[in-house]
Formats: C-alpha cells, structure tokens, sequence
C-alpha cells in the first residue's frame, strides 16, 4: 500500500466526517440560538478529537490496522470468536444502513439538480462512489483531498454571498434549554465523527506518530470550521430556517447557490461514503479472508440493493447509523484503549490518556450523543 502524506491523512479524517447531517445543524441551533450551539459544538470537538486520537492509538498498537476488527479482536475480544463475530454482523448491518443512507440522500438531491429518475441518480452516485472504494486506500485518500478542496471553495463563496446579503436576518435569543442543546451536541458528534478513517490515516502515516495526531486534530478542525460557516450564514440568511439548511438558504441567495449547495452536499455524502465502505471492505476481508473483489461487493452492493428499498428513509436510517455507532465507541472503543495500554511507556494523548476519569468522561459524552439522536 502506497504511504499517505500529511495533506491527504488530513483530509482523509475531514472528508469522511462533514456529512449530510451538518446541513441539519442549522435548523437545531434556531432552536439553542447561535451562542449556545457553537458551545455545544465546541464541546462534540473536544470530545471527539480525544476519541479519535484513542482510537489512532489502538491502530498503533495494533500493528497499523485500517479497520476496526482486528483492533478489537486483540484489545477488546482477545480472540474469542462469538464476540468477533457478533461485533462484525452489528457492524456490518449498521455501516450497510449509513451506505444506503447516503445513496438515498444524494439520489434525492441528484434527482432534482439533473432532472432525472432518481433512481438513475441512485445508480450514478453508487457507481461514482464505488468505483473509488475498489482502488484502496490510496485514492479515497487523493479523492477525498480534490473534493474537500471544491466543497470548501464552494461553502466559501455561498458564506460570502449569505454574509453580505442587505438584509440579514437577527440572531434569535440565546436558549440554554437542555433538550434543543442536547439535539445540537448529538448531531455535531455525528457531523464530526471520522471514526473508520482515523486508523485508515494511521494505516497510511505507518510511523509517523506525530503527524496523526495533528492529522486527527486538524482534520476534525476543519470539520467543526465547516459547521459554524454553515450554521451561521443559515441562521442570518434563512426565514425561516428549513429542516435542511441550504433550502432556505438557497432561497434566500438565489442565482446559483441552490446548485452549489446540492454540489455541496452531495461531495459530502460521496467523501463519507467512500470512507465508511473502504472499511466494511476491509473488515469483511480480514473476517472471511476473502479477496479484494468479494470484499468490496459485499461493501457495496448490499448497501445499494437497501436504498432501493421503499422503506428506506434518509433520516431513518441516518438516525439508525448515528445511534449504533454512539454505542459502538462508547462501549468497545473506550476499553479496548484501555487494554491497549496498561504498561505503555508512551501514549498520543501523554499522561492524560491513562486517566480513567478522562477515558469514563469520553465514554459518558459519546452515550449523550446517542440520546441527542433520538432526539
């Protein structure tokens, strides 16, 4: 596997977490106002950066692994087959809902932005994104740099546009109401978890300790940055603020933006997705010991055959995908990190990270994410 430099671990992390849901932030913070949920943003950050670098330092520990299974099988299962096995089917079934979840939203959006079938959207962003997947780490990672560079670009020029607007619409008052902010924390977790591709970055950094944890740190930076932007020119641009945030938007910018903001969002969805199904790939390999191309087909096509399914809702199974892996980091992650460690002279997060108050805290947060899901 060719190395990765630190340009393309970094977005790596960044592209695999800004998502469809950070369009749903704004809509949350009209209820918090802007004040109360950048905290509540800051606070899913801090939260996930310390996560995220434990989760770097089980790759480490764990001989470089890209995926999740092989982690957890030796810190956490310490070879015990019912509990790989159980681990590999919970995982499976949730990363197929988050794929197909993906496929949904963004036919959804191709549709209306091509004027075409959306199953035919369906089927066009499945074969773009798919196709990345089946050449490795290597390209999601170029790839996953060329889109960050154009969404970023793009949210540069709507954040300018909504910012000089002549009439921007007044903060609303600042509410620390517990539910709202609790809503806001749990889908900023969810905007900002790069969970599967922070050991895919240590995969490709293989060595360089110090540069992942700056890419985990910045990539997840670059993320929370993309969430205020977004936040912020919706709320002084949109009235009201709609469930999905570039509508209003939109509408209030009209011209082109509509257009870009479908780009946006649907470049979001393919950098996620890209990241999510190169880890199913993976971990069904190291499961069935099976070759890169079964691999990559049970990755991927599972996922398409359920987004055509009429049941299939976007925000269904998104909320399905966010919960499950809530529960997933807060119970597998956080002890298998502290099996990692017991006697390590060394650690990413120094003395810090053989805190059990920190790593409880971590634990408690991620399990606040999943009540802010559901709500």
């Amino acid at each position: 596997m060719r190395r990765l430099n630190m340009a393309e671990a970094v977005c790596l992390v960044a592209g695999a977490g800004i998502g469809g849901g950070v369009m749903a932030l704004p809509y949350l913070a009209a209820e918090t106002g802007f004040g109360p949920a950048v905290f509540a943003m800051l606070a899913a950050y801090a939260v996930t950066v310390t996560l995220h670098i434990m989760v770097a330092e089980l790759s480490i520990r764990t001989d470089y692994s890209s995926e999740l299974l092989t982690i957890f099988t030796k810190h956490l299962f310490r070879g015990k087959k019912i509990p790989r096995s159980a681990f590999y089917v919970f995982m499976a079934v949730t990363l197929v809902c988050n794929l197909a979840a993906y496929i949904t939203g963004a036919g959804d959006i191709l549709a209306d932005l091509l004027d075409i079938p959306v199953i035919a959207a369906e089927i066009l962003f499945f074969v773009c994104a798919a196709a990345v997947v089946f050449l490795g780490l290597k390209h999601v990672a170029v790839h996953e740099t060329a889109t960050l560079a154009v969404m970023l670009a793009i949210l540069g020029f709507l954040a300018v546009r909504a910012l000089t607007l002549p009439a921007l619409q007044p903060f609303a008052p600042a509410r620390w109401a517990p539910a709202p902010l609790l809503a806001v924390y749990g889908m900023a977790m969810f905007s900002l978890s790069s969970l599967f591709a922070v050991p895919q970055a240590a995969s490709g950094l293989r060595g360089e300790k110090r540069k992942l944890s700056l890419a985990v740190a910045i990539g997840l930076l670059i993320n929370l940055a993309v969430m205020v932007i977004v936040t912020l020119a919706a709320l002084l641009s949109s009235a009201p603020v709609t469930e999905v945030a570039i509508v209003g938007w939109a509408a209030a910018l009209g011209g082109p933006a509509r257009v870009f903001g479908s780009l946006f969002i649907t470049l979001a969805m393919l950098g996620t997705f890209w990241s999510i199904s190169l880890q199913l790939s993976d971990m069904t390999k190291k499961y069935f010991r099976a070759g890169r191309v079964p691999a990559w087909l049970a990755a991927t096509a599972p996922s398409f055959l359920l987004a055509l399914l009429p049941a299939s809702g976007f925000l269904g199974l998104t909320r399905i995908a966010g919960g499950a892996t809530a529960v997933i980091v807060a119970c597998m992650a956080v002890p298998a990190y502290r099996n990692a460690i017991r006697g390590a002279d060394w650690l990413l997060l120094g003395n810090c990270g053989k805190s059990p108050v920190l790593r409880g805290a971590v634990a408690v947060m991620y399990l606040l994410m999943a009540a802010g899901s559901l709500l």
